[in-house]
């Protein structure tokens, strides 16, 4: 293993999958958890633009790249559904948890995390998109209406709904009104 200083982006995705229980699985929810995780205070000056399922970092992805080169962090790529490629992230079980994650103490990390595994891969991916349009300006109303308007079919079935009351429980305005 060829040794280089660890760089932040790195210590985010080791962090990050140690806090959940050393596995993450999916590349959608691995950046909508650290993108929830960035607006709930960690802080972690990555850049995040929306993208084909809402907020996305190319450093976060740059970070799990180098890990995985540095044997931090193993990749497991599957089959899934529909021949839809999937990705698991792990940390070596003997990973020392982290103190914090960016600038927030690793056990308010760890109860914000345990939330978002309690919701679906939709409702995170919906709840981090309000979240980001929020971010950029949007009122409530709006940020609501325009996720509505790209993920017009995620959005069915009450997901929607069930996203704005899990940005409440973490915290993040996100609203309840309807749009």
């Amino acid at each position: 293993m060829n040794q280089h200083p660890i760089t932040a982006e790195e210590k985010v995705v080791v962090a990050l999958i140690s806090l959940c229980g050393n596995e993450i699985v999916g590349r959608t929810r691995f950046q909508k958890q650290a993108y929830l995780l960035d607006r709930c205070g960690a802080d972690f000056g990555f850049r995040f633009d929306y993208h084909h399922y809402g907020p996305y970092s190319f450093a976060l992805a740059d970070g799990w790249v180098d890990a995985r080169a540095e044997q931090r962090i193993t990749i497991e790529e599957r089959l899934g559904r529909y021949s839809i490629r999937y990705s698991i992230f792990r940390t070596p079980e003997s990973t020392e948890p982290p103190n914090s994650i960016g600038k927030l103490p690793a056990e308010t990390a760890r109860k914000l995390l345990d939330k978002m595994q309690e919701v679906s891969d939709i409702v995170l991916e919906l709840a981090a998109t309000i979240a980001f349009f929020r971010a950029d300006g949007y009122d409530e109303r709006e940020a609501v209406k325009e996720t509505r308007e790209r993920k017009s079919i995620k959005a069915e079935n009450g997901r929607l709904e069930k996203a704005q009351r899990f940005l409440q429980e973490i915290g993040l305005p996100g609203g309840v009104a309807a749009a």
